[in-house]
């Protein structure tokens, strides 16, 4: 029987930072503190302009493939997932193929999912590799939500940053680690609590959807860029993913004793603290990466990953529980045993400066 592994990570930051002090001039001091307190988050990293979520996930493939020295053409599957690709046609995956140099042999395509988007590509890639039809599979995750964020938009703005990350995802036997268990979920029904309503098909942008409106909150936005429900997100995470990943324990026969490390997608502290308190998780087994980064969506979990090894936080031959939720509303659960013999970090963060890291070479 076969399973599959995460071999290495790595992740990637824009150089362009957006402080306190920042936020403090725009929104004042007063909301900005209120906000941190419940964020946990002081630094966001943002892309700049005519940068792309692409251009960060190229910068960590890149650091990944030079690290490990694999041949190129070995590499048979490319996902890029992402909620800004650089263009509606053709999919982003196969512009960063040609960037890499991959073989034309090489499946690509392009997953649009939100913070969970790294278990959902995880599972697909895992499909493929037990499947035969892959055996080297490159994940790349990248999300610029502050290319939809109206600079005004207090709740946002405060919130979330930018980033890219590269996993190399390989065949292994059962038994000698890898992914154990995988689940992913959706609830469509609430597809509306975190959207960008126009711009796609269902309502074209036009004069009217690039209008600036006024919220009962005072955050400034168009029609063009993102809305979040937080009070409906925030019951969303505390209710329905602490059941889910208690569910999930279940089905495994597992409790929380039986893993080394917890790792959940980096929402805000607070969420993230009231799944822990509800799961009973020790201090030991946490750990977070959001202070200086802040919400990078669909990028904030494999961020969390790499850092977590590149601080020695994961070993060799540990357990881990890894959980993203988010828009759609989606959610996915993985469990990964590393083999004794894991080296999945790729040492450092790259800084990304503009417009991209080849270019800037």
């Amino acid at each position: 029987m076969k399973t599959s592994k995460i071999t290495a990570i790595a992740h990637a930051l824009p150089t362009n930072c957006v402080t306190q002090s920042q936020l403090e001039e725009r929104f004042g001091e007063k909301a900005v503190k209120s906000i941190t307190k419940m964020s946990g988050i002081r630094e966001r990293r943002v892309v700049f302009p005519g940068q792309c979520a692409s251009d960060l996930a190229f910068a960590a493939a890149k650091r990944l493939l030079e690290h490990i020295k694999i041949d190129l053409f070995s590499v048979d599957l490319l996902i890029f997932v992402s909620q800004t690709p650089d263009y509606r046609i053709p999919a982003t995956s196969s512009v960063l193929h040609g960037r890499l140099g991959l073989s034309e042999n090489c499946c690509t395509f392009d997953i649009n999912q939100a913070c969970s988007s790294f278990i959902h590509a995880l599972q697909v890639a895992h499909s493929m590799i037990v499947a035969g039809t892959a055996k080297r599979a490159l994940v790349l995750n990248g999300d610029a939500l502050s290319t939809l964020i109206h600079p005004m938009d207090r709740g946002l703005v405060t919130l979330h940053g930018d980033a890219g990350t590269a996993a190399l995802i390989e065949a292994a036997e059962s038994g000698c680690g890898g992914i154990e268990y995988i689940e992913i979920g959706t609830d469509g029904t609430k597809f509306d609590r975190l959207l960008v309503p126009a711009g796609g098909a269902r309502m074209p942008g036009s004069q009217e959807t690039k209008i600036e409106k006024t919220d009962e909150d005072g955050c400034i936005r168009t029609l063009e860029q993102l809305y979040m429900d937080g009070p409906a997100i925030f019951h969303f995470v505390v209710y329905k993913i602490t059941d889910l990943l208690k569910n999930a324990l279940i089905k495994q026969q597992r409790t929380i004793d039986d893993f080394d490390m917890v790792l959940l997608h980096q929402a805000n502290k607070t969420m993230v603290d009231l799944i822990y308190r509800a799961l009973s998780v020790p201090p030991e087994k946490r750990f977070y990466y959001m202070e200086e980064v802040g919400n990078s969506s669909g990028a904030s979990l494999p961020s969390l990953l790499a850092e977590a090894w590149r601080e020695g936080v994961i070993k060799p031959g540990s357990r881990t529980l890894l959980c993203a939720f988010g828009g759609g509303l989606s959610w996915g659960v993985v469990v990964v045993k590393w083999p004794d013999d894991a080296d999945a970090a790729v040492p450092g963060v790259v800084d990304v400066l503009f417009p991209s890291i080849d270019e800037a070479e």
